[in-house]
């Protein structure tokens, strides 16, 4: 039963639940948590893909492009405050 509770918040509603309770230092990180759990858990036909990728390419590159956007725009904001 945990189990599915912890894997419930991963769908894609349920996550966006989940980050409602960002602190709001944290809240220009959502778009990277978005992407990340877009990357790692697809939606596949309505339902989130917990299976295995074959081309294994595919999640790192998507994890290593979501977090390079990330640090660009943080890093963007930063300049524009300074």
């Amino acid at each position: 039963k945990l189990l599915g509770i912890r894997w419930g918040i991963w769908e894609k509603n349920r996550f966006e639940n989940t980050t409602v309770e960002f602190a709001p230092k944290f809240e220009n990180l959502k778009p990277l948590a978005r992407k990340l759990r877009s990357t790692l858990f697809p939606i596949r036909d309505g339902d989130i893909f917990t299976g295995t990728f074959h081309d294994h390419d595919i999640m790192y590159d998507g994890m290593i492009m979501a977090f390079h956007t990330a640090i660009g725009r943080l890093g963007k904001e930063e300049q524009s405050i300074a």
